[in-house]
Formats: C-alpha cells, sequence, structure tokens
C-alpha cells in the first residue's frame, strides 16, 4: 500500500472540525440519500460502500457525520475515533472489515434522529459522499376499552343476544408518527376509521357493530406506527347468546353407509355446532324421548357438543325416524332449538379398512423393497370372500402380483416401479360387498438417464434423468478441448454454459449424474458437443473505404458476436494460392470516424448505422480483406472483400514519392549540398573580385614622383586602361599630350585574362591644397 498519511486521533477530530466548519452535506446533490427508519430504543446499522472505482485505488479515511458534525472516523490501517459525547456507553460500534463498511447504533433515542452522511477519502480516487435520513420511531401505549357509559372494560364484554349492536372506544396513548388504529374481529377487519381523540396525544376509534353469528369471535385492537414492529393489541372475548346452527346425526359403527342389520348394535353420534351456552342435546325415535345415551361432550373453542346413541334396531324399526334436537337453556324454546332427523335403514353388512403393513413410511416404498397390505374388515356375518384392485382394476393371479390374491393380505416382495398406483380391498358376505378408500403407493427409484441423457438447448446444458423422488443434486464432469476437466454440482438439471471455465471455441465433453436420496445413478449421461451453432453468422453487410491515408474495412454488426476480426490475404510468391498477411481486431469507430460516419451522414454507405471498423493498412492489387464475427465458440467464416481499382488509384503515392524513401532521400540530398556548395562558393569568388562604384571623375594637380611618371610615359606601351588601385579608382583618364597610341580595346576582359598582367605601380595621390577645379 506504500506510505501513508497516519494521523493520531486528535489531529483527525480537528482536522474534521475544521472541514465541517467550511464544507456541508447537501443532499442529492454531494452524494445520494436514503431514509432509514429505527425503533426507539433499538438499534440501526447505516452502511457505506468504501470500495474504490479502481483495482489499483485504496480508501484512506472513512468520516461519518451527524448533521455535519463528525462522530465517527477511522484511517488505514487501524485507527478509530469516535466523538465521546455521542458515543456514550459504547453504544456506536464500526464495522471496517466488511464490505459495505458500516455502523451500528443502539440505544436510540429520539434525540438520534437526524440527517447522517458518511465521507471516504481514496489514494487515488475522488472523494465519496452517502446520506443517510435516520428517522426514530416512537411506539405508542397499548391499546385499551371503555364502552358507551365511558366505563373502561377489560377482558370481557356482555352478555349480548343475535341482532344486537355492540359500542366500544379503542384509545391509544402517544407514538410517532402517529398510530392507526383498526379493530379485527378474529382476523377480519371491521372498522379502521379512526381519529383524534379529545385528549391530548390521544388517538381513538369507536366500534359499533351489528353483534352476528360471524362476528361473535374475539375482537381486538390494533395500533401500528411502523413496519418496524408489529402492531400493538388488545384482545377483548364478547359474550354472545347463540342457538345452534347445525345439527347432524351419523352412524359411527354398526352399518354399511345407512344400512343398519337388524338385531346388531350401531352407534349413532349427534353433533351440534354454533350454539353458546352449551346447548341439551335430546334424542328421539318416532317420537318416543330415548334416555338411555351417553353424556354429551361440549368443545368450548369451537362451540361443539357432541351426544352418542347405542341402537339396536329391530325389524319393526325400518323407516323409522331418528331425531336429535338441540335447545339453548337461556333462549326461548322457538328461537333456540334446532334438530335433525334420520330415517333409519336397518341391514348390516362389512365395514372395510385398507392398512399397510410392517416398517412402513406411510405409503412410500423403496424399489426391491417388500410391500405388504391387508383388507381390515367389520362386518357381521363374516365376510366370504375378498378381492383386490388396483388403479381400479381386479388383481388376477400372476403377473407381478403372485398367486395369493384372494386373501385378507397382499404380498409384495420386492416392489418395482410397476407397482407404484392406488390399492383397494373388497370385503362380501350374503348381505353385500363393500370396497375400501383408495390408498396411493409410491415407489422410489434411483435416477437414470432417459433419451439421449444430456442435450444441449441454446446456451444451457440440459441433464434428462427421471427419477423418484425427483433429484436434487446433479454432478457435472466437463472438459472443454484441450482443458482440464471440471467438477460441478448444482440443485438444477440445467446448467449455463457461462460457469464452465475454459475455451468453448471447439468441442465440450459433458457428462451428468443425478442423486434423489435414494441412491445415486448407476450409469451418467454422457455426450460430446460442438458449438458451430452458437457461432455468430457470416458479417454480410462490408464495404472497404480508403478513409484518412488508410484503408479501411467496415461491417454492420451482427447478432450474437462479441468481437470481430480482420484479416488481408495475399497472394503468394508462386501466385498459387492466398497467404494471410495480417490479422488485427475491429472495433467501433473513432470520434473522428464517427463524426464522417454517424446518423447525419446520408452518403455513408453504411446507411448511417454505427459500424465496426479497423484499419487495413497498405493494400496491394489482388490483395483480399477479410472479417469475420467471433464470440465465445468461436468465429465465423470471414467474408472477403477486395479493392476496387478506383480505391487502388485513390491510394497509390504521386511521382515524387519515391524521393521519401530513405536510400534516394539520403543520395538526393547529399546532392543538393555537393551543388550548394559549389554554387556558393562560385558566387562569394565573384562578389569578392567585383569592381566597386565609379566616383566622380575630378580634376586635380598631382604632385608625383619618378616612378609614377615613368609608368605614365609608358601606359601606351602596356595597352591597358587606366585601373583602380588600392586607394582611388577613375576612368578614362588622360594627361592631355597629343601622343597617343594606338587605339585602345575599352572591352572589358576576361577575369582570367586579369589575373595574368602586371599590377599598377603603387601610386600615393596627394591632393593639392592650391587648386581643384
Amino acid at each position: 500500500m506504500g506510505r501513508r498519511m497516519r494521523l493520531t486521533p486528535a489531529p483527525i477530530y480537528l482536522f474534521l472540525l475544521i472541514c465541517t466548519g467550511g464544507y456541508a452535506f447537501i443532499p442529492g446533490v454531494d452524494g445520494p440519500v436514503s431514509n432509514v427508519q429505527a425503533l426507539e430504543g433499538g438499534s440501526v446499522t447505516l452502511l457505506c460502500d468504501s470500495t474504490p472505482d479502481a483495482s489499483d485505488d485504496e480508501f484512506m479515511i472513512l468520516v461519518w457525520y451527524k448533521n455535519n458534525q463528525p462522530i465517527y472516523s477511522f484511517e488505514v490501517p487501524d485507527k478509530q475515533w469516535s466523538e465521546p459525547s455521542f458515543n456514550t456507553s459504547s453504544r456506536l460500534v464500526g464495522d471496517i472489515r466488511a464490505q459495505p463498511t458500516s455502523v451500528t447504533i443502539t440505544a436510540l433515542t429520539e434525540d438520534d434522529e437526524a440527517m447522517y452522511h458518511c465521507r471516504v477519502d481514496f489514494r487515488l480516487s475522488p472523494t465519496r459522499n452517502v446520506g443517510i435520513n435516520l428517522t426514530i420511531v416512537v411506539l405508542p401505549s397499548p391499546p385499551f376499552f371503555m364502552d358507551e357509559m365511558s366505563n373502561k372494560v377489560v377482558g370481557r364484554v356482555g352478555p349480548y343476544h343475535d341482532g344486537d349492536t355492540l359500542v366500544l372506544r379503542c384509545l391509544v396513548i402517544g407514538g410517532r408518527p402517529p398510530p392507526r388504529i383498526s379493530w379485527y374481529s378474529g382476523d377480519t377487519l371491521v372498522d379502521a376509521s379512526d381519529g383524534d381523540s379529545d385528549i391530548p396525544t390521544v388517538r381513538e376509534n369507536e366500534l359499533y357493530l351489528p353483534l352476528t353469528r360471524d362476528n361473535a369471535a374475539a375482537l381486538s385492537c390494533r395500533a401500528s406506527n411502523t413496519h418496524l414492529a408489529p402492531p400493538i393489541a388488545a384482545t377483548l372475548e364478547i359474550e354472545l347468546y347463540l342457538p345452534a346452527y347445525n345439527v347432524s346425526i351419523h352412524w359411527v359403527r354398526g352399518t354399511m353407509g345407512d344400512a343398519l342389520r337388524a338385531g346388531a348394535v350401531a352407534l349413532a353420534q349427534c353433533t351440534a355446532r354454533g350454539s353458546y351456552p352449551q346447548p341439551e342435546l335430546s334424542w328421539w325415535l318416532d317420537h318416543k324421548h330415548l334416555t338411555h345415551h351417553s353424556n354429551q361432550t361440549w368443545y368450548n373453542s369451537t362451540l361443539t357438543a357432541v351426544s352418542f346413541l347405542e341402537l339396536s334396531p329391530a325389524v319393526i324399526d325400518n323407516g323409522a325416524t331418528l331425531a336429535c334436537v338441540a335447545t339453548n337453556p337461556v333462549m326461548a324454546p322457538s328461537r333456540g332449538s334446532k334438530a335433525d332427523v334420520f330415517t333409519l335403514n336397518v341391514t348390516y353388512s362389512p365395514m372395510v379398512d385398507l392398512i399397510r403393513l410392517g416398517d412402513a413410511n406411510g405409503n412410500e416404498v423403496v424399489e426391491l423393497d417388500s410391500l405388504h397390505l391387508e383388507c381390515d374388515v367389520r362386518a357381521n356375518p363374516p365376510v366370504e370372500r375378498f378381492m383386490w384392485y388396483f388403479n381400479d382394476i381386479e388383481i388376477k393371479p400372476g403377473s407381478i402380483w403372485g398367486d395369493e390374491t384372494f386373501s385378507q393380505q397382499l404380498l409384495v416382495e420386492e416392489a418395482t416401479r410397476a407397482h407404484a398406483g392406488r390399492y383397494s380391498c373388497a370385503a362380501a358376505n350374503n348381505i353385500g360387498e363393500t370396497r375400501s378408500d383408495n390408498i396411493s403407493i409410491t415407489v422410489f427409484y434411483p435416477p437414470e438417464c432417459t433419451g439421449i441423457g444430456i442435450r444441449m438447448v441454446k446456451e444451457t446444458i440440459h441433464c434428462n434423468v427421471k427419477a423418484l423422488p425427483a433429484p436434487d443434486t446433479y454432478f457435472w464432469h466437463l472438459q472443454p478441448s484441450n482443458f482440464e476437466v471440471q467438477h460441478l454440482t448444482t440443485g438444477s438439471p440445467i446448467l449455463p454454459l457461462d460457469q464452465i471455465t475454459g475455451p468453448l471455441a471447439e468441442t465440450l465433453k459433458a457428462s451428468c449424474e443425478a442423486s434423489n436420496g435414494v441412491a445415486s445413478q448407476e450409469e451418467a449421461c454422457d455426450r460430446t458437443f460442438s458449438f458451430e451453432h452458437l457461432r455468430p453468422p457470416q458479417p454480410h453487410q462490408c464495404d472497404i473505404a480508403y478513409e484518412f491515408g488508410e484503408f479501411q474495412m467496415r461491417c454492420i454488426p451482427v447478432e450474437n458476436a462479441t468481437y470481430y476480426e480482420v484479416s488481408v490475404w495475399r497472394m503468394s510468391e508462386s501466385n498459387s494460392s492466398l497467404v494471410l498477411e495480417r490479422r488485427a481486431s475491429m472495433g467501433f469507430g473513432t470520434g473522428r470516424a464517427l463524426a464522417a460516419a454517424g446518423p447525419g451522414n446520408s452518403g455513408n454507405a453504411m446507411g448511417g448505422r454505427l459500424a465496426v471498423r479497423a484499419a487495413l493498412g497498405r493494400v496491394r492489387r489482388g490483395d483480399e480483406a477479410g472479417a469475420r464475427a467471433c464470440n465465445r465458440y468461436g468465429c465465423s467464416t470471414p467474408l472477403l472483400l477486395r479493392p476496387t481499382d478506383t480505391l487502388l488509384h485513390e491510394a497509390d503515392p504521386p511521382w515524387w514519392h519515391f524521393l521519401l524513401e530513405k536510400d534516394v532521400g539520403i543520395s538526393v540530398g547529399a546532392v543538393i549540398l555537393v551543388a550548394v556548395f559549389i554554387i556558393s562558393t562560385v558566387l562569394v569568388v565573384r562578389l569578392a573580385r567585383r569592381p566597386r562604384n565609379k566616383p566622380t571623375p575630378v580634376i586635380q594637380v598631382l604632385q608625383l614622383d619618378d616612378v609614377a611618371r615613368n609608368y605614365l610615359d609608358n601606359i601606351g606601351e602596356h595597352k591597358v586602361h587606366a585601373s583602380c588601385s588600392l586607394r582611388s579608382c577613375s576612368s578614362g583618364y588622360s594627361d592631355g599630350s597629343g601622343d597617343s597610341g594606338p587605339p585602345v580595346d575599352r572591352r572589358r576582359k576576361p577575369a582570367w585574362e586579369r589575373w595574368h598582367e602586371p599590377p599598377p605601380p603603387d601610386v600615393t595621390l596627394t591632393l593639392h591644397r592650391e587648386s581643384a577645379v
């Protein structure tokens, strides 16, 4: 992590106070804000994500503020600080190791309601701010009840009769925010019209409830002002007098259906439901009061009364009526009585039940275990024969059932999947035949492959097995081409390909095994897959352009492609085949290319759509450029394009381009330097020997020495013009004598001829002080 600035707790606190004085967190501007509610006296955990945006970054300091005042800070590596006045009794605990980081505040009070925010400083990334608006919820007091006379009611109210109207008030003190008060009859909402009371900080809900059997359950008043805690409830029982709403007689034993057998004892049960208080049950046979019956039983929780009657009917009782009457003792007989009447059919036949014997696990059996069923019969006279049924078809001897199919028991030594289904048994005597209810037997068996066993659907591999119960675990063994075997365990028969590590461009050897808790699969499902059908299609809208001084391949993206490749193919030296010259990746165009080929450029060959593109570099006549679409499963066949003559002509360099080549440029530069040197040398020499400008002729009186006189006398012999000396110059000058030589050639001689003439004498000119004309 390198060197870090290390601060002691005191400097950190002073630094935070200084920063806070000049900076205040603005919700929604400096960072996002979320709303959090917590209960008074409870705790709250405030989260702050301190994960850097870049992998090479790390956070340095994390600070929590309450209303822009620091209350907690953490500095890397392990320096923590908290505001003493806030962190009383160590109620603030920070967790910096987990992500996101958090601080937990316990023993919350109303003073803790504030705007909290955390600030995270990173080593490289910008500072991050996250705000949390904390609201403290204060629960109200428990509800209490008052009747219409303003008397406090506790526990039970009443008694009332069916149809009376109940008037009650439910009151709640305090709570922030103000609670909602609702009345419930059992679990049914009956009134939610709460409001403020005349007493400050008190809310109430007054209930007007017409009492019926449907709302005779216990009343509850529930007050709630937050989802953080269940509603605060108070319950009140209603004492409501009700008549029985249902009286029924049914035979407990001694019958076949509704039939009785003469001389046989049958047991009848009378059940009265819905009466309060407990009703009185009486039995009547053909309007004759029967006194020999059991003492009745009362179930107060369900308002149910039960009475039993033992009856030995005779033949003469066939067609008689049996009645059970329930009477509420606190109500008028005309209002509080209800009865059920049953007509007797005196016969008797077997009563049959089907049970499973042995160490049974319900109606489930594992394949190859034994199955033992018994037909339990109560009958008079005794049963003469038994019949067994499988899926409502009578079982015949032989086949998978063996020969014992007419006894009271059915035994299968080794159950298979073919034995799974519905079973029932029947018993018959000379009065009739009775068949038991069906029981369903389930045979569990281990997984095994079905069909091709394992197949690929789109980008998922399916393991097709059958088993009972359904498999809950799948073991996968996967080996991509030239890659090690991978072993995965899942709870689903479907495995997405993105869970497989390694290349999937060629083939994949896959096998799966399932387990359902009964047994593991004996033989795995194996198959080898190829991924040609998952590869993207060949690009079909491509062109070659010469842009920005180079050849470019442009293509419209195709479906199922994650990247693209471009290649250049060149004719081999033998002109027999194309060989790969170079290959590169294609990407979406640069800003300049996008601007030139954007939606507003209707002349673009791509139709103004965003295209992938790549530079081809130098392309020669006869070269071909290929573009292909690729994804994880390989690449499509390339689309080959050849640049047109127009593009090649546009890309040809100018005639002088060869001068820019390295060897030619060096040679031409050397020649130019030599020529410049020669020309500059000649110019310098000519400039050095160029005559000066001629001055205006002046007649002077000179005083000559002997040497000068001798030179002037013989000037005709030298046949030269008056020349320039080093100190003066005159042109066409003569001493005025009549003797003159032959005409002098006044043409200027070339420089190379003048170099061989003798130089003139050194003539010293002295200006005469007396004459100047």
